[in-house]
């Protein structure tokens, strides 16, 4: 019999220690286990601009993700073309298409930057400088399909320690994969908050992509720039990406950030693969 597995989430997002306005959005979203192996979409979106336009472009960014996949992640494995084992496979997921959910991944990201940069254009007076940062990742079984675009991050969390999976789409990421600055000199640069790349500031957008497979009891952590520029130590998000409950995963390193300064809004994501008995 083939090992089942079960994913569970949580997510918080808080607006710091220094603004008003939240323009992080946070979304997770699991397949119900009754369907088929388990999926699950999750998101995290930091948004960029003056008034609300940067609240704006998170949520159209969240809603145009979520609908570009949401016929996907709502029908189960037996009535999907897309995710039904072929005739001569086994029930693992390793049978499937898997470059089919990469595609879809990616082409639901390159949605969401032309929706938002279209809304920038038919409101150039209060959203003309509209955007937005975006980790997100698709779950099918033990395999994690991550896409991401500017500087919010996904981390996996294995055995205790913590890798960043995504680059940074900023101007200090440049310089460290260069070999100008060191990886710690990034958190004090004078230009550290020049983005290369964003969602809604051009009519096209290069979305980076990765795949990665999990093991039972790995953790992915997204968030926003606004958690990892706060909490420099890496072991230290380590530390408390080990808290038992998600919930308090993900409340520990908000109060962190906060407790480093909290100088932008915090959004952050944690989902764990588990073994279902």
């Amino acid at each position: 019999m083939e090992p089942r597995f079960k994913l569970v989430a949580a997510k918080g997002t808080h607006p710091g220690q220094l603004r008003q306005v939240n323009q992080d959005n946070v979304m997770t979203f699991v397949r119900s286990p009754e369907m088929g192996i388990a999926m699950g979409l999750f998101i995290v979106a930091d948004g960029m601009g003056g008034h609300k336009a940067g609240e704006i472009a998170s949520q159209l960014a969240v809603d145009t993700i979520v609908g570009n996949l949401s016929w996907m992640l709502e029908q189960d494995d037996i009535g999907s073309t897309v995710l039904s084992p072929s005739k001569n496979s086994s029930n693992d997921e390793n049978d499937h298409d898997l470059g089919h959910f990469e595609r879809r991944l990616r082409l639901a990201v390159e949605e969401a930057n032309r929706v938002i940069y279209e809304y920038a254009q038919e409101h150039p007076a209060d959203a003309g400088n509209l955007g937005c940062t975006v980790t997100c990742a698709l779950l099918y079984g033990k395999k994690a399909f991550i896409a991401n675009v500017g500087d919010s991050r996904t981390y996996r969390w294995h055995e205790g320690e913590l890798v960043q999976l995504t680059d940074d789409h900023s101007y200090v990421w440049q310089l460290v994969s260069e070999g100008y600055i060191q990886m710690e000199e990034i958190f004090d640069h004078p230009q550290r908050n020049v983005i290369t790349r964003a969602l809604g500031n051009q009519p096209e957008v290069e979305v980076d992509t990765w795949l990665y497979t999990m093991e039972v009891g790995d953790r992915l952590l997204l968030c926003s720039d606004g958690m990892w520029e706060m909490i420099h130590d890496q072991a230290e998000i380590a530390s408390m990406m080990e808290s038992e409950q998600l919930e308090s995963a993900v409340n520990q390193l908000i109060e962190a950030a906060n407790g480093y300064g909290g100088h932008d809004n915090i959004g952050v994501v944690v989902v764990e693969l588990q073994s279902q008995e």
